[in-house]
């Protein structure tokens, strides 16, 4: 069970690793240890026997890629200064999954384990705009570059999971606007624009603009800080699913990470699907109440996926899946219950619909997790106690198929232009696009999404 370096395979679509260029699928899961509260605190109470432990039975099931958070308490001593003792934590953990022929992505440091006094000093977001904040994150990232550099376990850097532009005023906003909009809209208003919630239609195309602009910035100034540091690893993004256009809906703000603009610094593009009913239940049908709703849902699922692609950058759906065993807590409520059962249908239907729209599948988490706020309590492929659920047991039939037959991605039979200036301001023409995409992919269509 080795593992070596990762890279995109010639066909621009696929992974291989080694010198021998050996296709990799990526298939596996998101992973911390599920018994250190919520949010996880991987690293603070970092139990090696225990990780270790972990990683046999994700091994066992045929996991040969798993999705790791770092934490800014684990990287950062200071704005500026390296975390050494947090850094060899996260360096022992990829040696434990090299040892269990395990690839491991990355994800950039966050607030899992809290966050320190002077991150809390700015205003929530600032750190896509805050000049002092982007140089300590780009601090974090030299940091692990320079420690992980040629890991043969380490798959990629993910620059951020589930980024949002920031739109809410505040001084260090308000100052970029005003550099921004002089150079490229003058005839934008002179303040800051501001939906305040609940969002109505007042989201301008000067607004979404600029927030495009920041998430490009925020990008260049990391991939900048890694490659200057390791040139050995691929580096990706974990994009939401409202980076599409079309699959924000008021009060959710369009996320402005647009994976058009940004796949130029990218080498790959990975992003995150589940079903919204729960958000917006007047829009999106619940996959568990008729088969109408699990095609609906299935199909959004494919129009994400395939929105987010760029010739040449393999698309991975980083995190997925659903759950089962019981009820869960999320959007302030409880939800229902679904069983095991279903939880596997779902997974393995969103498999099937998407094997020619993506390159790989992680799923939502390695093991139920007693104390989460949300369906990562019973989202497992193992349940608390360490048995295998029924979808685990269907991820370990799945394993050798998936990971034996390199993906093709399906080639487009019909072209629907995202017009984006439309969709990132007006909900009613989302609506309007989103059925006439579920009508051609009803109709046995395949769609492309070009940017316009």
């Amino acid at each position: 069970m080795s593992v070596d370096i990762v890279r995109v395979g010639r066909d621009g679509w696929g992974f291989v690793e080694g010198g021998d260029a050996r296709p990799l699928v990526p298939w596996g899961c998101n992973y911390y240890d599920p018994f250190t509260g919520w949010a996880p605190h991987l690293w603070e109470q970092f139990d090696e026997a225990r990780v270790r432990g972990h990683y046999a039975q994700m091994r066992s099931i045929g996991v040969n890629t798993v999705r790791i958070f770092s934490t800014l308490m684990a990287t950062l001593s200071g704005p500026d200064q390296p975390n050494a003792d947090g850094l060899a934590k996260i360096a022992r953990m990829l040696d434990i999954a090299a040892e269990h022929g395990i690839h491991v992505i990355l994800s950039g440091p966050g607030g899992w384990e809290g966050s320190p006094s002077w991150w809390h000093e700015v205003a929530p977001l600032d750190n896509f705009v805050a000049p002092e904040l982007l140089r300590a994150q780009a601090a974090a990232w030299k940091g692990l570059a320079s420690a992980l550099t040629g890991h043969p376990a380490l798959f990629a850097w993910e620059l951020i999971n589930e980024p949002a532009a920031p739109w809410k005023p505040s001084p260090a906003l308000r100052e970029a606007w005003v550099t921004w909009r002089s150079g490229h809209a003058p005839q934008a208003p002179s303040d800051l624009p501001s939906p305040q919630p609940p969002l109505s239609l007042d989201w301008s195309w000067d607004l979404q603009q600029f927030r495009e602009h920041l998430a490009d910035q925020y990008v260049r100034i990391m991939t900048d800080a890694i490659r200057g540091k390791d040139t050995t690893h691929l580096v990706t993004m974990g994009l939401h699913q409202k980076s599409a256009p079309f699959d924000w809906y008021p009060p959710d703000p369009y996320a402005a990470f647009n994976p058009h603009r940004l796949a130029p610094m990218l080498d790959y593009i990975s992003v995150h699907y589940y079903p919204h009913h729960i958000f917006h239940p007047n829009i999106y049908r619940d996959p568990f109440d008729t088969e109408e709703g699990m095609t609906e849902t299935l199909l959004h699922g494919r129009a994400v996926a395939r929105y987010v692609h760029v010739p040449g950058k393999p698309v991975v759906m980083e995190e997925c899946g659903w759950y089962g065993g019981g009820p869960v807590s999320f959007a302030d409520r409880e939800q229902r219950s679904l069983t095991e059962a279903q939880q596997t249908a779902w997974c393995t239907r969103l498999v099937e619909a998407t094997k020619g729209d993506v390159s790989g599948w992680l799923f939502w988490p390695y093991r139920d997790t007693p104390s989460s706020l949300d369906p990562s309590r019973r989202s497992g492929l193992f349940d608390a106690e360490g048995r295998l659920k029924d979808w685990g047991s269907a991820f370990k039939r799945l394993a050798p198929v998936i990971t034996g037959a390199p993906p093709v991605r399906q080639a487009g039979t019909a072209s629907m232009p995202a017009v984006l200036r439309d969709l990132a301001t007006d909900p009613q023409k989302i609506k309007a696009f989103r059925a006439d995409y579920l009508a051609a992919f009803k109709a046995g269509k395949v769609v492309d999404f070009p940017p316009r």
